[in-house]
């Protein structure tokens, strides 16, 4: 299985990748705008900064089991996520909207990625699905309370 460090690098140039294809359809579509590329170059990076924070966060609390550091960088990201869409909202509303969808470009990088390239291209195996054999699941329908339901 891959490292977490590599993991998290492809998934970045994805979504960087995102952006830029973002940027090439909405030329066709608005016209050059640069307050449209300067919302979605800031809510890209802002994108990019929360997801490292997430990766952070998640290898503190594998490694530490401390829980506080999760709320920390969800409150990080929060703050980073609002105070940016508010900075380019006011700024116009090109420039917000360009902002809305980076955002989302680590969302499209990680659906291409994993959706895309290692469902029909094949290119390599997913490091997500690294199970040999489809697991068998208990069906919890059967019985009548949490009670009843087999251990694990």
């Amino acid at each position: 299985m891959t490292s977490l460090k590599e993991f998290r690098n492809e998934i970045i140039i994805y979504g960087i990748v995102m952006a830029a294809v973002a940027e090439v359809v909405s030329l066709f579509i608005i016209g050059p705008n640069a307050l449209f590329s300067v919302g979605l170059a800031a809510g890209t990076a802002v994108s990019v900064l929360g997801f490292i924070i997430l990766v952070r966060t998640g290898e503190t609390l594998m490694e530490e089991s401390k829980k506080s550091p999760i709320l920390l960088g969800y409150v990080v990201r929060l703050f980073l996520y609002g105070a940016v869409f508010f900075i380019c909202i006011k700024a116009s509303l090109p420039c917000g909207f360009g902002c809305g969808i980076g955002f989302v470009t680590i969302h499209f990088g990680i659906m291409f990625l994993y959706g895309i390239v290692y469902k029909f291209i094949k290119k390599k195996k997913n490091p997500l699905n690294d199970w040999t054999e489809p697991k068998e699941w208990n069906d919890l329908s059967v019985y009548d309370d949490e009670d009843d339901w087999p251990t694990l």
